[in-house]
């Protein structure tokens, strides 16, 4: 699903929203924070933008920027 060019560190690494090994990270950006995911994470990243209220959002904020962040004056990115 990914071009090859999409996925910016091609070395086994551990994802940083589900913590499991992998092989090629990408970086996802959103409301001002950014992680390096896997392939499956960004696609369930990518669904959980049109649910700014779900528990993957949380976790995503939480984790990318440290707090919570107000989703509803936040700009998509």
């Amino acid at each position: 699903m990914i071009d090859m060019y999409d996925v910016t560190d091609p070395r086994t690494l551990e994802c940083e929203f589900c913590h499991e090994l992998v092989r090629g990270r990408v970086m996802f950006e959103m409301h001002g924070g950014s992680l390096m995911v896997c392939e499956t994470c960004l696609e369930v990243l990518r669904a959980s933008r049109a649910h700014p209220y779900s528990r993957t959002m949380d976790k995503f904020c939480m984790q990318a920027c440290g707090y919570y962040v107000n989703r509803k004056t936040a700009r998509r990115t």
